[in-house]
């Protein structure tokens, strides 16, 4: 009879944590930007925006405000001679 009420209680337990889980999960919704990704070296963008002639992804909605100035092929790297840039 112990055992029987343990696993209701558990089964109880998991199904509020289920519903709790399925609620928070309802309430995502990421913040998607005008534009926010350079596209200057592949020219591939997340699924939903489109790599345009400045070099930067913009939404195929055309919903944000982009406030980027375009980009160079090259992005920025982290020291004086990166991999592709010319040999000094």
């Amino acid at each position: 009879m112990a055992v029987v009420r343990r696993w209701k209680s558990v089964l109880r337990l998991a199904a509020v944590l289920g519903a709790v889980a399925l609620s928070l999960a309802a309430c995502f919704d990421p913040q998607q930007p005008g534009c926010a990704f350079s596209c200057a070296t592949d020219g591939l963008c997340p699924s939903g925006y489109t790599c345009q002639a400045d070099n930067i992804c913009h939404r195929n909605d055309g919903q944000g405000t982009c406030t980027l100035t375009g980009v160079t092929g090259d992005a920025g790297g982290d020291g004086p001679n990166d991999a592709g840039d010319a040999t000094p």
